[in-house]
């Protein structure tokens, strides 16, 4: 069924007040009405109308409101067939210079100040050059990474003194030079591999102010800060080490906002990055820090009782730092100390979410069974040969407490036909009447953690949520939504998770192609003001109870619009891997099934567990319809009127008068009925044809539905 999707955006930002003119690239984007702006900070979410730029076919002006606060955002088109996917586009009080793409030269720069936002995109393979002026010993930054604006540009260049000697070159998003004398400079900038096209555009910052790079409670780690100290070896990147400023909430405030950088957050409770030695830890403490240099390790050491349930839980790339953390785990006692476990990367537990979710943190799980001390090692080897340290975040967490930690949304689709793709964009609108999932992902769980519920909330007007689940043991569970049969077009940011992943292009090939996955805000979902084609619903009462060796048959409502007669072959998600989750198939024009479970063939564990059946189904759909019915109808009253016309002529002219003042008043009569037909004729054949136009512009196709059921707890015990 038609989902809006964008494939790019242009441009990627603007001023807070400005009016801008957006170009979107993709498929479904018809009749747009609006914008939704989601913080990737935590901020309010904006919805904004555009309308259709005159004389500029595809482009459309929305004015950003005045009081925006600066920062990047998750845009999203909201259209006829409801809301898009994501890209990221910031809003900043900078002045903007667009490049034309003809500064293809150095003696072609454009002229810009130091303090501005250039925008582009390369559509030659040549670079842009621009030119400014600097003040002896001024220190300018430039700022701008693809992957954090969702195109496939690699921006690189540099920037060059009057006699063209380069100064300072652009490094894994950052150029950062100090002017040696005054004078006018010139930058210039490329793709890495000289690639064009709409995926290739740009959002370069300068600035001759502070850039902070992660906040804390009451501190910053950035360059430039103003008294700040530089913390020597404490490098995120090519460039400078960071610099550390402390810092009151209103200081905070300024910097964070003016830094043209996504600014990362700092774990709570951080360790100087100087520290040294061993740190105590005790079981439901969270301690952060800087991981040491070279790949050597921070040490803890824990004291746990018999009966203690624990993970230990690393964070750190999921946090979005670039690391690839090492746990090591070794057993104390007295003077001997022995290896317990080491852990790269969390095993996968299964199910897995649809989009493949990167995980590179590490958890050992544990049930002790008497007291004892572990020495905890954690390290990050990945980068020990470039000097690079990041921040960690140690938990240890027991596995008795629910905890929505790291909670990531993922727009749930049917899986791809094989391993390797094709892996699309999936849709996050429901239609009316209609049931949609909401994947949750919970990180750093093992077959420990016990169940836990999902609430979600700030849904669109007319849907309703029928719960999220996450079972014992797993890390993927499900968010059911429903939308009532009036619900009004739109859409709207959830709230209770704050991060969603998002596929950014569609892959044919995983063994050809990278599969590429934005950590993008709070899950949106859209309104399509068209009944569901397919509702299902269990029609058991929850939760359905049954023994680990026992069978159960779960009843199955369906109710279909009359496009759709075909079968319905669902998956019961939530249990096991998709591939050999049970599977139930409802019959042609069938309104009722069932499921059945058999569960010593699935090997349950006693506890409670999410079930969501998950199925395509073949309808027949025609754009405009609404539109073509009304069409029809027109064409059925003119066809009508025709008619009446007709008839009252007909019996005019049957009509035999006595007297030549009754012939000429008949006559008087035929003339004006026979214009009243003439005119229905000209109607009834106008009707006919828009009808007919309609339906030939937009006939009637087959199309994928896919049909969701309410939410199935099934609640597994021990043998009776």
């Amino acid at each position: 069924m038609p989902s809006p999707t964008i494939s790019a955006v242009s441009p990627l930002g603007g001023k807070p007040g400005a009016m801008v003119e957006f170009t979107f690239k993709g498929a479904e984007l018809d009749e747009a009405k609006s914008v939704l702006l989601s913080s990737l900070s935590g901020g309010k979410s904006m919805t904004i109308p555009v309308k259709q730029v005159p004389a500029k076919k595809g482009v459309l002006a929305a004015q950003l409101p005045a009081d925006a606060a600066p920062g990047l955002y998750d845009i999203r088109l909201v259209a006829r067939f409801g809301v898009s996917n994501p890209r990221v586009f910031q809003i900043s009080a900078a002045d903007v210079v667009e490049s034309p793409g003809t500064n293809t030269k150095s003696d072609k720069a454009v002229a810009v100040t130091a303090a501005s936002v250039i925008q582009g995109t390369f559509k030659a393979a040549v670079p842009h050059w621009f030119s400014f002026d600097g003040r002896k010993d001024q220190r300018l930054i430039g700022s701008f990474t693809g992957s954090g604006f969702d195109v496939r540009t690699s921006l690189v260049g540099g920037i060059y003194d009057a006699s063209g000697r380069e100064l300072a070159r652009m490094r894994d998003g950052l150029v950062d030079v100090k002017f040696p004398a005054d004078g006018t400079y010139k930058i210039k900038v490329h793709d890495l591999m000289f690639a064009t096209g709409d995926d290739y555009g740009y959002r370069l910052t300068l600035t001759t102010g502070p850039v902070v790079w992660a906040k804390g409670k009451d501190e910053v780690y950035g360059w430039n800060l103003p008294g700040g100290q530089v913390v020597s070896g404490l490098r995120v990147n090519r460039g400078q080490p960071l610099e550390h400023l402390k810092v009151d909430a209103a200081t905070m405030t300024k910097l964070v906002t003016a830094s043209p950088l996504k600014v990362f957050t700092l774990p709570e409770n951080m360790e100087a990055a100087s520290k040294e030695g061993v740190t105590p830890i005790a079981v439901g403490q969270t301690i952060s820090g800087w991981f040491p240099a070279n790949g050597a390790a921070k040490v803890f050491e824990l004291n746990f009782k018999a009966g203690d349930r624990i993970n230990l839980e690393v964070t750190s790339q999921q946090l979005g730092f670039t690391t690839d953390p090492n746990l090591l785990v070794e057993n104390v006692k007295g003077e001997t100390v022995t290896a317990q476990g080491e852990v790269n990367d969390l095993a996968g537990l299964v199910p897995a979410p649809s989009t493949r979710i990167l995980s590179l943190d590490p958890t050992y799980a544990y049930d002790s069974k008497a007291d004892g001390v572990f020495r905890i090692s954690v390290s990050d080897p990945s980068n020990a040969a470039n000097g690079r340290r990041y921040p960690f975040q140690l938990c240890i967490r027991k596995t008795g407490e629910p905890a929505l930690d790291g909670a990531v949304a993922v727009n749930a689709k049917l899986p791809p036909a094989a391993a390797i793709g094709p892996h699309e964009i999936p849709s996050a609108n429901l239609w009316r009447g209609g049931i949609l999932a909401l994947e949750v992902y919970l990180p750093n769980r093992t077959g420990m953690n016990v169940a836990t519920e999902v609430p979600i909330g700030n849904l669109p007007v007319g849907v309703t949520s029928l719960g999220g689940f996450v079972a014992k043991g797993q890390s993927l569970g499900h968010i059911a939504l429903r939308a009532s049969a009036d619900a009004p077009a739109g859409a709207a940011a959830l709230s209770g998770i704050s991060s969603t992943a998002s596929l950014v292009w569609p892959v044919k090939d995983t063994g050809r192609e990278t599969m590429h996955v934005r950590m993008a805000g709070a899950p949106v979902i859209g309104v399509v003001p068209d009944t569901a084609p397919a509702t299902l619903e269990a029609a058991l009462p929850n939760p359905v109870e049954v023994a680990v060796d026992g069978k159960v048959d779960v009843p199955l409502k369906v109710t279909r619009q009359s496009n759709c007669t075909d079968a319905i072959k669902l998956k019961a998600l939530g249990l096991t891997d998709p591939a050999k989750a049970p599977e139930v198939t409802i019959a042609a024009k069938a309104n009722e099934g069932k499921l059945s479970l058999d569960l010593k063939t699935l090997k349950l564990l006693p506890g409670e567990y999410g079930v969501l059946l998950q199925g395509p189904v073949k309808v027949v759909f025609q754009r405009k319809a609404e539109d073509i019915a009304a069409a029809q109808s027109t064409a059925k009253r003119a066809a009508e009127a025709q008619a009446a016309a007709k008839k009252a002529l007909d019996e005019a002219k049957v009509l035999k008068p006595e007297d030549e003042a009754g012939k000429t008043a008949q006559e008087a009569k035929i003339k004006e009925l026979t214009a009243a037909l003439t005119k229905t004729d000209k109607a009834k054949a106008d009707a006919d044809k828009a009808a007919k136009e309609l339906v030939t512009k937009n006939p009637a196709k087959d199309a994928t539905f896919i049909v969701y059921s309410t939410p199935i707890r099934l609640k597994v015990v021990a043998k009776k």
